[in-house]
């Protein structure tokens, strides 16, 4: 397309960083716990299914303790990109990262949470703690291991947002010389290649994340932020944004290759969420 200066992040491709790595990464990888009742084996189900549970009970949830034993009602729940956030009642929210989550314990009264604070989540059933808890312990074992489970996205959501973003850029497309980035959006640019530098790829996404919330037609930034998930295997988030791009970019030079990583991401996607 005339008009179009695009310039990739050529340095993106071959680093391969450890995120998230922390005292719990061994432990969960060995399979082993600190201590306390294992729940039943998470190999038991996939990681979709383990994503179906918690958007099925996490909103189930009925209160939490603290370590100092001060309990508070839950008020609201929702899944994130790495965990969940609950929302307590007059008390600050709770968030859990799977990836910091060191033990996960069933008890008579609910489920013990190691993340890095110790927290008991309350089910009004042992029929729903349980069930909840090899869902959890699926999807912390995962991001130890680096792989990233993104149960909050909805397929479907997803495709009516392309829809969306379609139609939304159809009369970006079809100028003939395109609009310069502003300096709000260049500045994410040099954040993002900063953090690349400095082997920051989950810093270095969020900047071209923050770049294309200001400019929804920057592709390059879509084009970045897809190579960079890829490396971490967020390998849904890689083909979604990667599929933002090849709706504004169609008849780039570099769209079959484009294609084709696309592609691959899916599969690894839908390979990922079977194990």
């Amino acid at each position: 397309m005339r008009g179009v200066a695009v310039r990739w992040v050529v340095a993106s491709v071959g680093i391969i960083v450890a995120l998230g790595a922390g005292p719990g990464a061994a432990l969960f990888a060995q399979g082993g716990w600190e201590g306390g009742h294992r729940p039943a084996d998470a190999k038991s189900i996939t990681d979709q299914e383990a994503c179906q549970r918690m958007k099925t009970l996490l909103p189930l949830a009925e209160k939490t303790w603290d370590r100092g034993s001060h309990g508070a009602k839950i008020t609201g729940a929702h899944l994130t990109l790495t965990g969940f956030t609950l929302n307590l009642d007059k008390k600050p929210e709770v968030v859990i990262s799977y990836a910091e989550i060191k033990s996960i314990e069933d008890t008579r009264t609910g489920l013990e949470i190691y993340s890095p604070e110790k927290w008991w989540l309350i089910f009004p059933r042992a029929d729903e703690s349980r069930p909840f808890s090899v869902a959890l312990r699926r999807l912390a074992e995962a991001a130890h291991v680096g792989r990233i489970c993104d149960c909050s996205r909805d397929e479907l959501l997803t495709r009516a947002e392309l829809d969306t973003f379609a139609e939304r850029t159809a009369a970006w497309r079809a100028m003939s010389t395109k609009p310069a980035l502003s300096d709000e959006v260049i500045k994410k640019r040099l954040l993002a290649e900063d953090a690349i530098e400095h082997k920051n790829l989950r810093a270095a996404v969020n900047y071209y994340d923050a770049g294309v919330a200001l400019d929804p037609t920057w592709a390059q930034g879509w084009y970045n932020a897809a190579l960079l998930s890829a490396e971490q295997q967020n390998y849904f988030d890689a083909a979604v944004q990667m599929k933002h791009y090849l709706i504004l970019l169609p008849d780039a030079p570099d769209a079959a290759a484009a294609k084709d990583r696309l592609l691959l991401w899916e599969a690894k996607a839908e390979e990922a969420r079977g194990k």
